[in-house]
């Protein structure tokens, strides 16, 4: 366990580097994952391929045609390299002001269609862009011929985060976003994958029929997105060190590598199961 700015930690080089796709990884994605989407998604996945694979088009181009600018070649490199860390950048600018007035205490955002549709997205695009997901769900398939699956992941990981967003959108009657108000001295706490699912298994080959978000924002608020019937009624509970210990642990399980608090003492209790004992 160490102390480290943001910045520092939870960084993996290239990660959101943006794969260039072959003819055949694409016609996979359009098969397997677009075609059974919601009609009114799959234009925004194929704009997100088309989007994501604009750099590696132009670098082609710029081949073909025998040019070798150095200032294009530069600036289609770092395309390649920020365009989906960039993406992601402006999904959570988008989010600021729900995660500002969760912080305070306040979840009525979600009752409006655009509260609903934009946090439900931000929600689950921060469930499966990290590492984890990417090796757990990957784990679970079996392998493609001519079809990568690591260099796909980047556009899957959109598409399913679209899904899934907009599946809750269009059953938002029967899900809660119950704020988790801290009552202890207890502190909540985070980690690599930083939304997870109750209900999920951690096997690949067992995939959880249910689903039920969990979100740390800060050592003291909490949200839970769910359609358990026992939070219908409720948007806000109080709890305690009982459920923030099970909270923290769901945290713990669900992590890839590293954990993150707002202070050493808070990470204390869970020394023993860490990969930093």
């Amino acid at each position: 366990m160490f102390e480290a700015s943001l910045e520092s930690v939870a960084n993996e080089r290239d990660f959101y580097r943006v794969a260039e796709l072959s003819k055949e990884e694409i016609d996979f994605i359009k098969t397997v994952v677009i075609e059974p989407s919601a009609t009114p998604f799959q234009s925004l996945h194929i704009d997100l391929i088309n989007t994501f694979q604009f750099p590696h088009e132009l670098r082609r181009y710029t081949q073909l045609v025998g040019s070798k600018v150095p200032a294009t070649e530069k600036m289609i490199e770092e395309a390649v390299n920020n365009l989906q860390e960039d993406f992601h950048g402006r999904i959570e600018a988008d989010s600021i002001a729900y995660l500002d007035f969760i912080k305070a205490g306040n979840t009525k955002f979600f009752d409006t269609k655009d509260g609903c549709l934009g946090f439900a997205y931000f929600l689950c695009v921060q469930y499966t862009r990290t590492k984890r997901m990417k090796v757990r769900l990957l784990a679970g398939v079996t392998p493609i011929e001519n079809v990568n699956l690591e260099k796909v992941w980047g556009v899957l990981s959109h598409i399913i985060a679209t899904n899934v967003g907009g599946s809750i959108f269009v059953d938002r009657a029967k899900y809660r976003l119950v704020l988790l108000d801290n009552c202890s001295e207890n502190q909540f706490i985070t980690g690599d994958q930083p939304v997870v699912n109750i209900f999920a298994t951690g096997d690949p080959k067992n995939p959880p029929q249910q689903l039920e978000l969990y979100y740390p924002v800060s050592p003291t608020k909490a949200v839970l997105l769910t359609e358990r019937q026992e939070y219908q009624n409720e948007q806000r509970r109080s709890v305690g060190r009982v459920e923030i210990t099970y909270y923290n642990e769901q945290i713990l399980k669900n992590r890839h590598e590293q954990m993150y608090a707002a202070s050493r003492e808070a990470l204390e209790d869970y020394l023993h199961t860490s990969a930093y004992a």
